[in-house]
């Protein structure tokens, strides 16, 4: 890590005597280390004791998945309180809504940390995010992931989207797949959610979302989580409406890479990288804790 970087970290270590700070830091990582202990725990309790009461209350499908999702909404809402509270990571955001009417919309973000679904979606109500396999496929997880609303990768990926779409929610995608570099930049996008939406015709939200100091953020393990709070941004820059741009997903997605680029400041590749994985077929599109 850059000398900057680090004094940008960890401002304390040169402020206090080191059995102290050591201290200090091995009580932030139990922090972290539990709340995300707690989360996970919480998630499979949820799917496995509560979700099924819950299903059986009757109701259309949309209903259902409405219930089970502010269910979920509240455990995610629940978990950044205790972050915040333990002042590990805070999320915030300057706009009350993200919707420029009341039409769903396909909400696309660079993914600068772990937690940027969750952040998002305690925040904003209705959104649902994509699920990698990781996830959707998970023996323990895959129950709730997949009766709150969230949209698993693979083969039906687009019908489920079109479909979460239909029902209100919104459909929040990164396009990177994973999480943004370390240290900045981007990872090449894909260009499923633009195929989405262009289907769909629905709006494409930009969130520019910025973390400070860095967090949870790819390849940089809770351990060394910031002397700090992290502070998530979640800021919508844009409203796109892919009628209007008069081209296909794969020039929509390289259009709106480059304007991501921009907005950082971040050089494009000399190697673009292009999203050659057909839409309708499986794309890692994002994690969350």
């Amino acid at each position: 890590m850059a000398g900057l970087d680090r004094a940008a970290m960890y401002p304390l270590q040169d402020r206090l005597p080191a059995p102290v700070y050591w201290i200090y830091r091995a009580v932030r990582t139990l922090g972290v280390a539990l709340c995300f202990a707690a989360f996970w725990s919480g998630a499979v309790v949820i799917g496995w004791l509560w979700l099924p009461v819950l299903w059986l209350v009757p109701g259309e499908r949309a209903a259902k998945i409405r219930r089970v999702h502010r269910t979920v909404r509240r455990g995610f809402r629940l978990f950044h309180f205790v972050m915040r509270a333990l002042r590990l990571y805070h999320r915030t955001s300057p706009a009350a809504r993200l919707r420029p009417g009341d039409a769903a919309v396909v909400l696309v973000a660079n993914h600068p940390t772990l937690c940027d679904v969750t952040s998002i979606a305690s925040l904003f109500p209705g959104v649902v995010a994509v699920a990698g396999p990781q996830y959707a496929a998970n023996r323990l997880l895959g129950r709730l992931v997949a009766a709150c609303g969230f949209v698993a990768t693979g083969s039906h990926m687009l019908r489920d989207g079109e479909a979460r779409l239909r029902m209100g929610f919104d459909v929040l995608v990164f396009p990177e797949g994973t999480r943004s570099p370390r240290g900045g930049g981007l990872q090449p996008f894909h260009r499923g959610a633009f195929e989405l939406a262009a289907r769909a015709k629905a709006p494409i939200v930009l969130l520019k979302l910025t973390c400070v100091p860095p967090a949870l953020s790819k390849r940089l393990p809770i351990w060394k989580i910031a002397d700090r709070m992290a502070v998530l941004t979640i800021e919508p820059v844009d409203v796109i409406y892919p009628a209007d741009l008069g081209m296909d997903s794969r020039a929509m997605c390289r259009e709106i890479e480059q304007r991501y680029r921009d907005m950082f400041g971040y050089p494009t590749p000399r190697v673009r990288v292009p999203s050659t994985v057909p839409p309708s077929e499986s794309q890692p599109l994002g994690d969350f804790p």
